[in-house]
Formats: C-alpha cells, structure tokens, sequence
C-alpha cells in the first residue's frame, strides 16, 4: 500500500509514521480563487494528474482509493485514464467538491449517511467511518455530579471555544447549577492563555495544548463540547458520548451537515461557532447536563457508530479489484 498527499500536509508525516509508503502530488484548492489564481490551479491538476498517472503505472496500482480534498481530484483522475477502479472515502454527511466531482466516474464509494450516497452518482455502501478499536471500548463514568466535560478544539485548538467557554461554565459553578470538572484541549501555544482564563473562575479545569489519548479522553467525561469534523464525530459515537457541536463554517460547511445529522439523532446539540451566544450555550449546558438527557444522548450516539467499518471498506476494495 502507498499513500498520495501534499507534501505539506498532515498526511505525509502520518503516513511515514505508521511506515506507509509517501509520494507527495502537488495541489491548489479550485474553490473560492479568481480567475488567475483558478487558471494556475487548473494548471497544477493537469501537472498533478500526469504524475499521478506516472506514479499508478511505476507502482503497479490495482485500484485507487480517494478519500477526499483537492489532492484526491489529481489521483481519481489518473486512476480514470489509468481505467483502474476508483473508491471514494466520504466520511462527511455531506460529500465535499473534490469527491462530487469524482463520483461521476468512481466506480463505487464507501459513506458514512444516506444523504451522502443520495447525492453521489455512482454505486455507494453505507460502510460507517473507521476508527480506532479503543473508543467503542471505553467505560462511561457514573451519571452525577461532578458532571465531567471534555473540550475538543480540533488538533490546533479552537480560540473561539478557548474564550467563550470558562466563563459560560464559571456562571454555572458559580450560581450552583451545576458542578464541573473539564479536560480542556486548546491546542499548541493556546494553552497559557486558556488556562488563565479558568484561574479566573471557580472550575475546576485541566488544561492542555493535545491529548495524544482521545479515546482516555472520553472515558472519563460525560460530555463532549467539539467541533464537527467527521471522523472526530465518529469517534465520539463510538465512545457513545453526548456532544455539544460548535461547526466551523469552512470548506463548504461539511462540520454544519455533520453536526445537523447528530442533532437530528438526538445525539447532539448545535451552537454557532461564528458567533457564540454565552446565554444560549449556558441554557443549553442546563438542559444537557442531566442524567436522563445524557443517558438518551448517549444511547443515540452509539446507535450511529459502526464498530466494522474498517472491514466493510476493505471488503468493498476487494471486490471492485476482483471484478
């Protein structure tokens, strides 16, 4: 197996980490560029594609799978005039632009909800998104107080969720609606800042810049405040976790689609992350922070995990190759 990125991206260092074969492709983003800068990234597809081509035919590929981003387009491409099988990976609720422009040739694509594969022209599997063993293997602590609060920011944090966050839930210490104690990721040199927002208040936090363990993470919390990337959902579904979602409106507004389809679950809650309402949010910790409404979130979460999904992509890889 070998794996195709932009060498600038976080996928090259993971792959190398995990002892995954890189080739690096280069790439620009088609969305949202004037007409310039759109005609340079045409420029960069073609370019990309025909060493994309070269490198399917050096390694002696059987089958190409894309699992989304503006990379993915070169590759799918290739893997289309190379006429090897195409997969798509779409983990998003709502498919992004590199992989509704791929569907209309792929020859099948592995999705995570059924509205994605409504809106995808080719063949489609509801397969789920894979994650790590660990998370549908955590304990849930006992429902009470302290309730226990897990903040995800993303891998770089989250300012919004770093400044809006420790006084909503100081207000709730502090009026004696609810005691807390937080987990609080902020990501890489946020963390001073962070904390010293929560010296300012009567929770008690522990602050920290990355948790390497999410999947620890969980097991000891009895709500996820995050935001709605598809695959950290996902791991949230498998630790079967309650969440309340803050979607970044970025890159199309897949976090938006993703969090409308745990809200509509009953799995979660959804605040504007562009503009947070510390009223709203507070109002919204109030009702969420209860046994039987964790309890009912939490059996709805787990309802939408799939604990096989790994197995059943790999199963769709080998019987497009087989055909």
């Amino acid at each position: 197996m070998s794996f195709a990125g932009t060498a600038q991206g976080m996928e090259a260092r993971l792959a190398l980490s995990q002892g995954l074969e890189f080739h690096s492709l280069p790439a620009k983003p088609l969305r949202g560029r004037n007409p310039i800068q759109g005609l340079g990234a045409l420029a960069t597809l073609a370019r990309s594609t025909v060493s994309a081509v070269g490198l399917i035919r050096r390694l002696g590929a059987d089958v190409v799978i894309a699992t989304g981003g503006y990379v993915c387009v070169s590759a799918g491409l290739a893997a289309r005039l190379c006429r090897l099988p195409l997969i798509l990976v779409e983990p998003n609720a709502e498919p992004g632009l590199a992989n509704r422009l791929l569907g209309r040739f792929a020859s099948s694509a592995a999705v995570a909800w059924q509205r994605t594969a409504d809106a995808l022209p080719c063949s489609t599997e509801l397969t789920g998104v894979p994650v790590r063993r660990s998370f549908f293997e955590v304990d849930r602590p006992a429902l009470g107080a302290p309730w226990k609060i897990l903040v995800l920011g993303g891998s770089q944090g989250a300012q919004s969720l770093n400044v809006e966050v420790p006084p909503v839930l100081h207000r709730l210490v502090r009026d004696g609606d609810r005691e807390l104690e937080v987990v609080h990721q902020a990501g890489s040199g946020k963390e001073a800042a962070t904390e010293s927002a929560y010296m300012a208040t009567d929770v008690k936090a522990t602050v920290v810049p990355f948790i390497d363990n999410v999947a620890e993470a969980m097991a000891d919390c009895h709500l996820v405040l995050s935001r709605a990337g598809a695959v950290t959902l996902a791991e949230i579904c498998a630790a079967g976790r309650p969440s309340i979602l803050f979607p970044l409106s970025l890159a199309g507004g897949h976090q938006g689609h993703n969090a409308a389809a745990l809200h509509s679950a009953g799995a979660a809650r959804v605040v504007d992350a562009m503009e947070i309402d510390p009223e709203k949010l507070r109002l919204v910790l109030l009702d969420v922070l209860d046994a039987q409404r964790l309890e009912a979130m939490s059996s709805s979460a787990s309802q939408l995990a799939r604990s096989d999904a790994a197995e059943a992509i790999a199963s769709l890889v080998e019987a497009e190759v087989s055909r």
